[in-house]
């Protein structure tokens, strides 16, 4: 299973508007393609005004035929060009990651989600994806909700990431001081230092909350 995801960062203006244009292309691309289209708000963290429209797709062929639907619509197309003066110029990016580790659950209600991306370092390939899925066991045993760990297949060669979700903030907050305040966590990341790149930027954590879907 992969996870599609398009990114774009907002200007600014008419922050109220261009939310509810965001939330009408997710909405619209949901009814045109027939995929569970969601958009996502980051919040305390960096790149503010970042938006991330995400679906899971079960496999490539199935993503190219949202696409290719998406394409070929007057009323989807027209609404995102509506959209573009609320859209800094060049920030818009796709990423395509595959789970490894973990499957979404589409009866749970989320609000919430956090990401942590990094980035296994030369030679550690094969190590990096194994301690990828033991950090995110780790972290189900410690915060007891699921959490997602996935590989890129486009962009960042040999980048990962951790995500979880979560139902609400108080849900979050509870869950980041479990896993951060255990001391047997903590040591599993300090023994494999190295393994994941600690290049300045290689390694970053960010907090979204749902729009719609």
């Amino acid at each position: 299973m992969y996870l599609f995801s398009r990114r774009a960062r907002l200007s600014g203006a008419n922050l109220r508007e261009a939310a509810a244009w965001a939330i009408g292309v997710a909405d619209l691309a949901t009814q045109t393609s027939g995929a569970q289209i969601s958009v996502w708000s980051q919040v305390f963290s960096p790149e503010v005004g970042t938006l991330v429209w995400a679906t899971f797709v079960p496999d490539l062929p199935t993503l190219e035929g949202i696409n290719d639907k998406l394409a070929v619509d007057d009323a989807y197309n027209t609404e995102v060009e509506r959209g573009l003066p609320y859209v800094i110029t060049g920030t818009v990016d796709d990423g395509l990651a595959v789970i490894l580790h973990g499957e979404p659950d589409p009866n749970r209600a989320i609000d919430y989600v956090s990401s942590v991306r990094s980035t296994i370092g030369g030679g550690n390939l094969a190590k990096g994806m194994a301690l990828g899925v033991e950090i995110a066991q780790r972290v189900e045993a410690l915060s007891g909700l699921p959490t997602l760990f996935l590989a890129d297949a486009t962009g960042n060669y040999g980048g990962v990431s951790w995500i979880t979700g979560y139902a609400d903030i108080a849900e979050l907050e509870r869950a980041e001081m479990a896993i951060n305040g255990d001391a047997g966590f903590v040591e599993l990341l300090d023994r494999n230092a190295g393994v994941f790149s600690d290049a300045p930027g290689a390694s970053t954590q960010v907090i979204a909350r749902r729009l719609s879907a």
